[in-house]
């Protein structure tokens, strides 16, 4: 399938500093591509230059070889836009979700029919009549993502769209979006700084740190073979740690075999592993050895924080019979849940 939507050579400065540093990316009809990365990484400023809000210092932006910026209405209206925060107007929730639409010259009755289908795709059509200020978090959310959706648009571009809910409504709205994502008549740009919700929603993802793409691979590529110690911790390795691997290709964390063999050359080397793959036992003689310095119950799990020179965290089924703090405990890492990084 051809772009939707395509992306070349684009620096953008804002401030006197770069924002961003492109060379290209392409989103295929269709496609959902989710843009991980931490606060500050440029992740909303790609979403504004993707909607034409914002030209670019340099490169270009197209949606359909078009570029987005200064576009006409007709270019505008296949892009829908849904902000981290619902920013709703004081008046109906039906008026919100019309809002677009008027703007872009549509009749009365065709507002009218497109809002009610809209807010019913997302479950909300008996809130039509409510004043906006009364809505939950999770209703707003839901009546934003409608107002962008009543363009029927060729491009929906979605920036944090479950900030600011606590987990049940996050987990109810998401849930929700899944569902709606799965209609392959619209291509999806969604940014967020949490792995879990970029996971989920994605058939590629794109890393970005200050500004530059630092992998760009289906899920499974990202969980399995981080490009980058900073893209490990960001997809939710719970443990990045310096390890060595010795002539005899065992990887060595702290000095001591931990459970790890390579085929790379002798040398330094990070280790990046799940907090699931830390093995823990009895001491033995050779082994790699912590002390437990923390216990704590987590969800469906007991977390353990073992003391060294780099902390490793441990999570064990509850099952388990954790072991306390103080204790001497031996390490190992399982190779099905760990994974080296170049460095």
């Amino acid at each position: 399938m051809g772009s939707v939507l395509s992306l070349r050579g684009i620096r953008h400065r804002r401030g006197g500093r770069d924002v961003l540093d492109l060379d290209e990316l392409d989103v295929a009809a269709g496609e959902r591509l989710a843009v991980l990365g931490p606060n500050g990484a440029g992740k909303t400023t790609l979403l504004r230059l993707m909607a034409g809000l914002e030209a670019p210092t340099t490169g270009t932006v197209e949606l359909d070889g078009v570029r987005t910026v200064h576009a006409d209405a007709e270019v505008r209206r296949r892009i829908g836009y849904a902000t981290q925060r619902a920013g709703l107007l004081s008046t109906t929730v039906q008026r919100n979700v019309e809002l677009p639409l008027r703007w872009r010259g549509a009749g009365r009755a065709a507002r009218r029919e497109a809002a009610r289908a809209a807010l019913r795709r997302l479950g909300v059509e008996h809130l039509a009549e409510r004043p906006a200020p009364a809505l939950s978090g999770g209703e707003a959310q839901r009546v934003s993502l409608a107002r962008a959706l009543a363009l029927e648009p060729r491009l929906l571009l979605l920036d944090e769209p479950a900030a600011g809910l606590d987990a049940q409504a996050r987990r109810s709205f998401l849930d929700d979006l899944a569902g709606l994502l799965a209609d392959r008549s619209i291509s999806v740009v969604h940014v967020s700084h949490r792995a879990d919700e970029a996971l989920r929603l994605a058939d590629r993802v794109a890393v970005l740190v200050e500004g530059s793409i630092r992998q760009l691979a289906e899920p499974p590529g990202v969980l399995r073979e981080p490009a980058d110690a900073t893209v490990a911790r960001l997809v939710g390795y719970e443990n990045v740690v310096r390890g060595r691997v010795a002539g005899d290709g065992r990887v060595l964390l702290h000095g001591r075999p931990c459970g790890l063999t390579t085929d790379r050359p002798p040398g330094e080397v990070t280790i990046a592993a799940w907090a699931t793959a830390i093995r823990l036992g009895n001491p033995n003689p050779g082994s790699l050895e912590a002390t437990v310095d923390q216990v704590a119950a987590g969800p469906g799990r007991w977390e353990v924080v073992l003391a060294g020179k780099e902390a490793l965290r441990a999570h064990l089924s509850l099952p388990e019979r954790p072991p306390a703090p103080g204790e001497r405990c031996s390490v190992a890492l399982d190779p099905e849940l760990a994974t080296l990084l170049a460095g």
